[in-house]
């Protein structure tokens, strides 16, 4: 089974599995490129990475992908491909329907009918950096640039008057009411719509819908509701239906508020304890198995995490299904990583990120799970010249959903300009480890820095935004201990960790943090790897393959301590 939404109305087909596929090398002229002139000849995996491949590790170029489909004649269809990078072209039958560059974001590309039941499906995908062609991603990014479709692709059947979404809006959760904004897939003027909506495949009841904009929109209560909540992770499913359409969505009840210095779930505050995670692992790339997202989850929970910051990019939807099962309490961003003056004063660049920000909550928009939007870790937040497109995201976020606080991690913390208009102050610092002091365990310098970013806060007078430690943590190798203890010693990252979690729980003044980061992961194979040793960032309390580092029982004890 694919991942909200399903169309119990329509035929829809999986598309992974194995295609045909050729890496045409890295001087292909994007521009005059057919795929026609070219019979993939070779087998691959989808979902996958070209550039993961023994044979194509670390290659960047471009690679042609193929596969057939079955579509009933005369009718259109809809293409759902759920993240890829870093740019793409994808034709049917020939024809090129679509072109873009928004890495990890899932997209719908439809399909125009044919009186031919076999179809042919060719997707180009290029991994090499070119901000006139890929502003969102670039090479001195601190995680590594895939190049492959990384998540699943759909095939749907479209009726004459598809749906594209149902989107859920709790309102009053203990109350079971909800707001329903059903995005229509046609142009139409009607002013209503008649559906009939059923709870959790129980008996259906007449809704009239009335258009707002481009919506239609509508209340609905549910009766004897039960909240969300990492501790009963209780979730519906709703099925709207039309005369041509329906769509099942699944979604679940909670509020959630930052307010006088806390974060509240379901009007309770919330201590947030977990690490940031990246779709990472050096055999499969971002094009993770299922039962790997999952070990992660059970890793997290046995870590006493609540909280995961999904760094720093659209998640996997099969990864925030799981999170709205197991409980957990995400922070979902666009990507962006630490840009400066040649992408805010880019036009393109800056429309990219509106447009990716905006897929981004559409997309997810019905994941309990997700309790904050956040965009442009570690950007340039302290400049001027970066105002206009702070501004724009969170409008873009606000206009999209307004039940979630928005935020952006800042490495600005006496500096920043735009703490002003977000929801939740949110801070990536690592004092201790990129320390100022010659010295060989500056542990000290982490309660002194936490006590000067609250007095920052303060002084600007925000103290009642919650202050989130969203990034710190300390390096280490896997298996080396030193006498020492020293910086990449598992001892100094076990005893910066230890320290640092036990600050965190203690204080009331920070909602908490997400710890860089869960498991090491690759990033430059350029001369910026001397600044990340083997290629990786190392700051994982497991490496890439998942092993516990010392620092893991320190953290461990410390969370689950927290939350007695």
């Amino acid at each position: 089974m694919t991942s909200y939404p399903h169309y119990p109305k329509r035929k829809v087909t999986l598309l992974d599995g194995v295609w045909d596929m050729i890496y045409l090398g890295d001087q292909c002229d994007l521009s005059k490129l057919k795929p026609s002139d070219y019979s993939p000849a070779e087998r691959t995996i989808i979902p996958g990475c070209f550039d993961t491949r023994p044979d194509l590790a670390g290659k960047r170029g471009t690679a042609l992908y193929r596969t057939g489909f079955s579509l009933c004649p005369n009718r259109a269809g809809e293409l759902r491909f759920h993240g890829l990078g870093l740019w793409c072209r994808i034709y049917v039958d020939g024809e090129a329907l679509y072109e873009g560059a928004f890495p990890y974001s899932g997209f719908s590309v439809t399909v125009p009918p044919a009186a031919d039941e076999k179809r042919q499906l060719d997707v180009l995908i290029d991994n090499r950096f070119d901000f006139d062609r890929v502003p969102l991603q670039e090479q001195y990014f601190d995680f590594y640039a895939y190049g492959g479709i990384y998540r699943s692709v759909e095939l749907r059947e479209l009726p004459a008057k598809p749906i594209s979404r149902l989107q859920v809006i709790p309102r009053d959760p203990a109350a079971g009411k909800i707001s329903l904004r059903l995005m229509p897939g046609y142009k139409t003027e009607e002013k209503k719509l008649q559906a009939c909506i059923s709870i959790n495949g129980g008996a259906a009841e007449e809704i009239d819908l009335t258009r707002e904009g481009d919506l239609f929109t509508a209340e609905f209560r549910i009766s004897n509701p039960e909240l969300w909540s990492p501790e009963s992770p209780r979730l519906y499913t709703i099925t709207l239906e039309t005369e041509e359409d329906a769509v099942t969505e699944r979604f679940g009840l909670r509020s959630v508020k930052a307010e006088k210095g806390q974060v509240f779930l379901n009007d309770e505050p919330v201590k947030l304890l977990g690490f940031c995670r990246h779709e990472a692992h050096p055999q499969f790339g971002p094009a993770l198995p299922l039962d790997q997202i999952h070990q992660d989850l059970l890793i997290l929970k046995d870590l006493g995490s609540n909280f995961i910051r999904g760094s720093h990019y659209p998640q996997d939807p099969r990864f925030l299904d799981l999170c709205d099962e197991m409980g957990f309490l995400i922070w979902e961003e666009s990507i962006g990583w630490g840009q400066r003056e040649k992408s805010f004063t880019n036009p393109e660049f800056h429309k990219q990120q509106v447009e990716q920000t905006r897929l981004m909550v559409r997309n997810s928009i019905n994941h309990p799970s997700i309790i904050m939007w956040g965009f442009l870790n570690e950007g340039a937040s302290n400049e001027e010249y970066a105002r206009p497109l702070y501004t724009d995201l969170f409008k873009t976020i606000r206009e999209e959903d307004r039940s979630r606080p928005a935020t952006y991690a800042s490495m600005f913390p006496y500096e920043d300009l735009y703490w002003d208009q977000a929801d939740i102050i949110s801070i990536n610092k690592y004092p201790g480890w990129y320390s100022e002091r010659d010295e060989t365990r500056p542990l000290e310098e982490v309660p002194s820095e936490l006590d000067n970013y609250i007095k920052e806060v303060k002084k600007r007078g925000l103290a009642d935004k919650p202050v989130l430690i969203s990034e710190m943590g300390a390096g280490a190798f896997y298996s080396w201990r030193d006498p020492h203890h020293a910086h990449w010693s598992e001892e100094y990252q076990a005893d910066f960790l230890d320290q640092l979690t036990r600050e965190i729980t203690s204080r009331s003044e920070y909602c908490g943090i997400s710890l860089w980061q869960y498991c090491d992961c690759r990033t430059y194979d350029n001369r910026n790897a001397l600044h990340r040793p083997r290629g990786f960032n190392n700051k994982g309390i497991v490496d890439e393959y998942r092993r516990p580092k010392l620092a893991y029982g320190r953290v461990r004890e410390n969370f689950r301590k927290s939350k007695a």
